[in-house]
């Protein structure tokens, strides 16, 4: 090879290095970090798009469930605290809304039997009577008399006449309490009242018969008191009801 054939490929490189230089730079410091920065700006942008997509996920798939009538919860349906008598609290799945009525509004029933009414009991004298203050008296009971019948039951109506003894209380001087006679609104633990008919109280006390007219169901008439040997029932009927019922002691001795 001649020397004008070596200037020949030495013109040609030197024109093709001079052609490429400016697209080709060597790798150094500067290119390192640019490359570093457009990789970390890369990396960045790829981890935002993942986490867009988590949280984004479970709304999704909440959005596509069938919920059918679901609705929000009811704000009254809230749960309550009971506190025992300890003072401890526990829950209670009983909903705020929901009310049970109070036994407490329950009137009690007024019985007459089988030993007298209430805490007044037949043989106690006219001050263990007064005591239990269910006697309401015009003045002093007179425990000197043979029988006193000024004292009544507390709540009985005002007597429409004399002859009205419904809540009178007799007291003897040998044997006390003698007599309690019921008001209206009383009944008897069989469930006897005044104003039932003679039906009703034949089937209550089958033994009643009438002791004044045997054949007719009207006057008064005696029944044994169930739980109590030492009294009985006075039932008087008038012509369409029950007109007088008193728990009196077998041995009364203030009338008939």
């Amino acid at each position: 090879m001649t020397d004008f054939d070596d200037d020949l490929i030495t013109d040609a490189f030197a024109g093709f290095a001079a052609g490429a230089a400016p697209s080709v730079r060597p790798i150094g410091a500067g290119a390192v970090r640019h490359t570093v920065k457009r990789r970390r700006a890369r990396t960045t942008a790829a981890l935002s798009v993942l986490g867009v997509l988590l949280l984004a996920a479970p709304a999704l798939a909440y959005a596509s469930l069938d919920r059918g009538s679901q609705g929000p919860p009811d704000p009254m349906a809230s749960t309550q605290v009971a506190v025992s008598p300890s003072g401890a609290s526990s829950p209670s799945a009983t909903p705020s809304r929901s009310a049970t009525p109070s036994p407490a509004n329950t009137a009690a029933k007024l019985v007459l039997g089988p030993r007298g009414y209430g805490d007044l009991l037949l043989g106690q004298s006219p001050a263990e009577a007064v005591a239990t203050g269910l006697v309401v008296g015009n003045g002093t009971i007179d425990d000197g008399m043979t029988c006193d019948s000024s004292a009544v039951l507390k709540g009985t109506p005002t007597p429409e006449d004399d002859r009205d003894i419904d809540g009178k209380l007799f007291f003897s001087q040998r044997l006390g309490l003698a007599a309690i006679y019921a008001m209206p609104g009383v009944e008897t633990p069989e469930g006897l009242r005044l104003g039932m008919t003679y039906e009703e109280l034949i089937a209550i006390y089958p033994s009643w018969e009438s002791v004044v007219e045997p054949d007719r169901p009207l006057g008064r008439g005696y029944v044994d008191v169930p739980g109590n040997p030492a009294a009985r029932y006075r039932i008087e009927m008038g012509h369409t009801s029950v007109i007088q019922i008193s728990l009196q002691l077998r041995n009364q001795d203030c009338y008939e």
